[in-house]
């Protein structure tokens, strides 16, 4: 008996009408029922799922029946911000300019129009991963404290607080009582990341999304819909800051 040892594609090429060419990543989920596809917000790709490793064709040829789909959705996408000297970013929802100063120090906010996030940096390649801990310090500051006022309001108590870079959702809370964040809610207003920390604290009354669940949200914040609202229409912008290149 023979085996074909190898490899499985991960990365194949479409084609739409008008001669465009478009990468498509293919992934095997075991989960998946049937071949999908879908766009990646944060890589800002398309994804061929298949539900094994002998679908990966069928989820290829499915990508390519739908190339103009993807090429129009993939151009929908906010356009991408490199966090880099120079560049405008928004903190809390307010747009600040990111300036690079020569030294060492924590980075501060200047005080303008706009408003600056001043980095010191002994060496200018490292202003980006500096900017991007800064962002992410700030998200966690701000989702400690609103996590700690939710559960106040709910009476439960989270056993650990992650902020991540999460790909798929905003938010997560675990059986055990973790609840991890994507730290690009900084960039959003206030209220909005308010909103997902008590989204996330009323997982530890209901792990669903019933009417329970959504009545244990709108006892942390009467007015929750305006924060859920706001990132069903901008959140695609949120994974645009910091990926292009």
């Amino acid at each position: 008996m023979r085996f074909d040892s190898r490899p499985e594609p991960t990365q194949t090429e479409i084609e739409t009408i008008t001669g465009v060419r478009v990468p498509v990543k293919l992934v095997v989920n075991p989960r998946a029922r049937r071949v999908s596809v879908r766009i990646d917000p944060t890589r800002r790709e398309a994804i061929a799922t298949a539900p094994t490793k002998r679908h990966l064709k069928h989820a290829a040829q499915f990508a390519a029946e739908r190339a103009g789909w993807i090429a129009r959705e993939l151009a929908r996408l906010p356009q991408g911000v490199v966090l880099t000297p120079g560049a405008i970013a928004p903190l809390r929802g307010e747009d600040h300019l990111l300036v690079v100063e020569h030294g060492r120090g924590q980075p501060r906010i200047e005080p303008g129009t706009p408003p600056r996030i001043v980095v010191p940096c002994p060496d200018p390649a490292l202003f980006e991963s500096r900017v991007t801990r800064f962002f992410k310090n700030e998200a966690r500051s701000d989702l400690i404290d609103r996590v700690a006022h939710h559960a106040v309001t709910l009476g439960v108590r989270p056993v650990k607080i992650q902020v991540k870079e999460l790909r798929s959702r905003w938010g997560s809370c675990s059986v055990d009582g973790v609840l991890a964040f994507s730290w690009r809610l900084i960039f959003a207003p206030a209220h909005v990341l308010d909103y997902l920390a008590a989204h996330e604290v009323s997982h530890l009354r209901e792990m669903n999304h019933s009417r329970r669940f959504w009545a244990q949200v709108k006892r942390c914040m009467p007015n929750y819909e305006a924060g859920r609202d706001w990132l069903h229409q901008h959140g695609c912008a949120l994974h645009a800051i910091g990926m292009a290149r």
